[in-house]
């Protein structure tokens, strides 16, 4: 994430089918007209959500600049009754106004009256958390459903007149803790307005150095494995403050220090099962069980692994907003502990091009890619390897590792510069088939897991992906597998000749080196990927029938036509699969694959593991009742 000046732009972006630059490109240009299709497309824009027009009597102006749209509101106090619980949650009150031709009053004297003011709320007070609402629309335009937006605003109430004042619509974030530096932290929230930023974090105070809509302020000097009270505020150049709640977070252990508890979790884009409750491309409600039941286990960090929302976007505002929806809906948990994200198929911007349904990575790369998106929305570890090809998009803040205690967490990115959606789709534009971890990308992980295998502060080590290594549902025929297909593989235009490519390593080749790797580390407790909704968990290990390349290769055509089991998976590891956040579930049985899962769900849910000094223990929290579906007592006991 990087701090920076931002406007609200318009959603829609023209599309051009001619390409300038296309000689500059690491892939060929199609030859077809670009469609600006999104998968799914907002209603509103940010800047028309948080559009406050003036103040009255009653509350505050609402015009969403579309005189089409009309709609229910729906309003909460926020944080509702903040002072008594750790997770921010709001509280609605039933139909509050009628939104009509794209505008209402937000009716916040309402709040004012005995009956509804749960936060006791007093005119004139200053002093505290500045008074804030959220309000939730049920947008309709003509004989059409929109589905629900929520956003939120603060704002000053003398008794006669409301004025809002700038507000803090997401965060604050508590990011980057870790005990690569167990005495710094940085804390990140976004405004409506452009203002300079502060936080009062324990006994001082840090100041932002520059004037924004996004503010990250690094808090350092603190002690390690302690807890701190933090609040934000931010202020507008003519002197209008907002203010937070005051939020409680802990600093990481020194390294090799402490037990401590995570959760795993991904898929949470809106699908079957979400009903009328379609809210800004995720799916809110189990999203929001989710975090709220891993804040209440204790886990230290959320890690996410991709398809956050539904994406498959053809503009890269459309994407933003709706990732600024989901860090929205996790906030109750990430104003207290960190979350890390990894991408995933569906955090996508891309050229969609008429006639074969084909897709590329959105160029230019730097700035409106799903990569660069996804880099400016989140605050992510910035050790990522640099690409061996500066044509191709960056690493930033989708690549990376961080330490927390005794325990190493490495995210890769399989869902890399996609070209979509056939496997012929690479190796006639150029780009990578999904699921293939590019040669730069793949040497970092086996370097970084060759350290880790020396470091003595380091006992147990996690990676998280999306793709997954070994599919068992729906994504056999992607995946890391492709149904044994080694021909799949990136594709690069040479810069000099104009010809495509191919990397030296199909597929399967390129799994099983990247698995080889794992398994030769005595410390790796399990791989976590996404993508197949549900849960399947698989012990993987040198007796697995997995198919290698070429000796199952028999007739010589690329593909596998036996799979054996391969001899440098020295050690067995757990590959768990878990991507039950809220998209719609997959039937767990009929798809053919060499190897077997132990275990398999289709329930909603999420993974909590438990690292203590001796073990790795895990469980599968699921269903509506948060019940534990499965457990292992011990992941390191196979080794």
């Amino acid at each position: 994430m990087r701090n920076t000046v931002r406007g609200f732009l318009l959603l829609f972006i023209v599309l051009s089918s001619t390409v300038s630059y296309g000689d500059d490109l690491p892939v060929v240009v199609p030859e077809l007209a670009l469609v600006p299709y999104s998968v799914f497309q907002n209603a509103v824009t940010s800047g028309q959500l948080n559009n406050i027009v003036g103040g009255t009597e009653e509350g505050l102006i609402l015009d969403l600049n579309d005189p089409k749209l009309s709609g229910q509101v729906y309003m909460s106090q926020y944080p509702f009754e903040g002072k008594e619980t750790v997770y921010d949650y709001a509280y609605y009150m039933d139909e509050a106004a009628k939104l009509s031709e794209g505008k209402a009053v937000l009716p916040l004297a309402d709040f004012y009256k005995s009956k509804y003011n749960a936060n006791a709320w007093v005119q004139g007070e200053t002093s505290g958390a500045t008074p804030t609402v959220e309000y939730r629309l049920r947008l309709f335009k003509p004989g059409k459903l929109l589905g629900l937006y929520a956003s939120r605003v603060s704002f000053a109430y003398d008794g006669h007149t409301f004025r809002k004042l700038p507000t803090i619509i997401g965060g604050p974030y508590v990011t980057k803790v870790s005990s690569d530096d167990p005495t710094s932290m940085e804390i990140v929230w976004e405004t409506d307005e452009l203002c300079s930023g502060q936080v009062n974090f324990g006994a001082k105070s840090y100041q932002e150095n520059s004037v924004s809509f996004t503010h990250i302020v690094k808090i350092s000097g603190l002690t390690p494995n302690a807890d701190y009270d933090y609040d934000v505020e931010s202020a507008s150049s003519d002197g209008r403050i907002v203010r937070s709640e005051t939020y409680s977070t802990r600093t990481a252990p020194a390294k090799g220090q402490g037990t401590f508890t995570f959760a795993y979790a991904s898929d949470s884009y809106d699908d079957v099962g979400s009903g009328g409750k379609t809210y800004m491309g995720i799916n809110r409600d189990i999203l929001d069980q989710i975090s709220a039941h891993a804040l209440r286990s204790e886990a230290e960090f959320i890690l996410f692994g991709g398809d956050l929302v539904m994406g498959y976007s053809a503009d890269k505002e459309n994407l933003d907003f709706q990732l600024k929806a989901w860090k929205q809906v996790v906030s109750g948990y990430w104003r207290n502990r960190p979350i890390y994200t990894a991408v995933g198929n569906h955090e996508y911007i891309w050229n969609y091009y008429e006639g074969d349904e084909t897709a590329l990575a959105k160029w230019p790369y730097t700035t409106d890619s799903g990569e660069a998106v996804f880099a400016e929305a989140f605050n992510n570890p910035e050790n990522a390897p640099a690409v061996s090809d500066p044509r191709r998009p960056t690493y930033q803040e989708s690549v990376y590792s961080f330490q927390y205690g005794p325990a190493l967490v490495i995210c890769f990115n399989n869902a890399y510069w996609t070209t979509g959606f056939t496997e012929s789709a690479a190796e006639i534009y150029g780009g990578c088939p999904q699921g293939y971890i590019m040669e730069d990308q793949l040497q970092w992980i086996e370097n970084s897991l060759s350290k880790a295998e020396s470091d003595t502060t380091v006992r147990y080590i996690f990676l998280f992906g999306h793709t997954p290594v070994f599919p068992y549902t729906k994504h056999v025929a992607d995946g890391m597998w492709y149904m044994g297909n080694n021909k799949v593989r990136p594709y690069t235009k040479n810069a000099e000749t104009g010809k495509l490519e191919p990397a030296s390593q199909g597929i399967i080749e390129n799994r099983n080196r990247f698995w080889k790797a794992i398994a030769q580390s005595a410390k790796v407790a399990a791989v976590f990927t996404s993508h197949e909704h549900g849960y399947h968990r698989t012990l993987i290990s040198n007796t697995t029938p997995v198919g290698v390349f070429p000796d199952d290769d028999t007739d010589g055509d690329g593909v596998l036509d036996k799979y054996s089991p391969n001899p440098e998976f020295v050690r067995p590891v757990w590959h768990i699969m878990s991507a039950g956040a809220g998209s719609g579930p997959y039937d767990t049985k009929g798809y053919p694959t060499p190897w077997t899962p132990e275990k398999t769900s289709s329930q909603y849910g999420y993974v909590l593991v438990h690292v203590e000094n001796n073990k790795v223990s895990m469980e599968l929290i699921g269903g509506v009742a948060g019940e534990v579906l499965d457990r292992v007592d011990d992941l390191m006991s196979v080794k």
